[in-house]
């Protein structure tokens, strides 16, 4: 406790912008500002912020929300200005129940508050985040349908489709050998006019494949792996999922930054910033649960889960390729810098790192019965699915 101690002071009344020079005695929880013409008692639990200045302590008497507040400033040591605020606290804790609790808070050593910080919002973020997932069993399966439909009719006005009978035949068989007996999803799949070697679904079930994949494909379990790959998406609901986390994390960076941010146009970057890399994520774990559950899917039919595989390692092959040729385009100083943009990209990358996927599929096929290699379709009917596009004519023969 202080017992009549004095401290060069200055006071700010609120109304000028020229402070008051003087002194303050302080005694006990007492502090009182005497200058020329002005004097001052005051409690120091009458001041509602303290802060620690390089020269000393501000003592702030009103909430600055309508009006400036009056404001004090002490030049003292260190020292002098934690046992203020010390006093000051404690007036404080001795208030209610809730600032007890707001001030045993602001006692605490920065760094053990901040782990406590991070571990109170990993525990809420983590239950909140569950919470979405359990909000997608509440939306009826309907929603995904007409989600779907309206992506598709803009897919196929935007795209030319090359479907044949060869590939009809192959797609059906191969849905049927695929899709769970209880599925409540009517799959169909189309082929697209492009050298992509890639395919995706939506969330009505229907799939559509690149013919850059079937030109390409080493074989009918490639073909047959990644078709298992995306019926796993839309059985699992993929598209929704990701649908209520984005619009969930959105909703939660807004509540937790707040509304009117006015010309602060960072923070508003940094919330969609933020949003986009969390919903990135969600992408990236929806992927490996739909590797995961296509190899599921395959091992219940005796089918061969190698095409999967198969499939990623020819990925592999080809980023290797690409990223040789960009390397020779690069400077060998840029070598660390290279690696470093690798590493970011695969972080925000909407799918896992080809490698990645790669241990994991070979981890789950390695466990559990192996399937034997089986022929959806005739070899024949095989090769025109693989020269579809090519010759879009003749690949309507058969």
């Amino acid at each position: 406790m202080f017992q009549n101690q004095t401290f060069t002071s200055r006071y700010f009344n609120g109304v000028s912008a020229v402070p008051e020079e003087g002194t303050v005695l302080v005694h006990g929880q007492t502090v009182q500002f005497t200058s020329f013409d002005t004097h001052h008692k005051l409690n120091l639990s009458q001041f509602t912020e303290f802060t620690q200045t390089h020269k000393g302590c501000k003592l702030i008497l009103l909430p600055d929300e309508t009006q400036e507040s009056p404001v004090l400033e002490i030049f003292c040591s260190k020292e002098d200005a934690k046992r203020l605020e010390k006093i000051w606290i404690q007036n404080k804790k001795s208030q209610s129940h809730s600032s007890a609790l707001f001030y045993s808070i602001r006692e605490m050593n920065p760094i053990v508050l901040g782990i406590l910080s991070l571990l109170v919002v990993s525990v809420v973020g983590f239950f909140y985040f569950k919470g979405l997932e359990l909000v997608t069993n509440f939306i009826p399966l309907s929603m995904d349908k007409s989600l779907g439909d309206s992506v598709q009719m803009k897919m196929e006005s935007q795209f030319e489709k090359c479907d044949s009978k060869a590939t009809d035949r192959f797609f059906a068989e191969a849905l049927k050998k695929i899709v769970p007996k209880d599925s409540k999803h009517l799959f169909q799949v189309s082929v697209i006019r492009s050298e992509v070697p890639n395919a995706f679904a939506l969330s009505n079930g229907k799939i559509y494949f690149f013919s850059g994949l079937l030109n390409e494909a080493n074989s009918q379990e490639e073909v047959i792996g990644v078709l298992a790959h995306e019926i796993a998406h839309v059985e699992k609901r993929h598209h929704m999922r990701n649908l209520v986390k984005a619009g969930g994390t959105s909703l939660a960076i807004s509540l937790v930054i707040g509304p009117g941010l006015g010309n602060m146009e960072f923070l508003e970057t940094f919330t969609e910033i933020g949003s986009t890399i969390l919903v990135l994520k969600f992408s990236r774990d929806f992927e490996t649960e739909a590797d995961k559950t296509s190899i599921e899917y395959l091992k219940s039919q005796n089918l061969s889960s190698d095409g999967l595989l198969s499939f990623f390692k020819r990925m592999e092959t080809l980023e290797n390729g690409e990223t040789d040729q960009e390397e020779s385009q690069s400077t060998a100083s840029a070598s660390e810098g290279d690696k470093t943009v690798s590493q970011i990209t695969d972080f925000l990358s909407t799918h896992p790192a080809t490698k990645e996927r790669m241990k994991t599929l070979e981890s789950l096929i390695q466990k559990g019965k192996k399937g034997t290699i089986k022929k959806v379709v005739s070899d024949k009917t095989w090769k025109e699915v693989q020269t579809v596009c090519l010759d879009f004519k003749n690949s309507d023969s058969k």
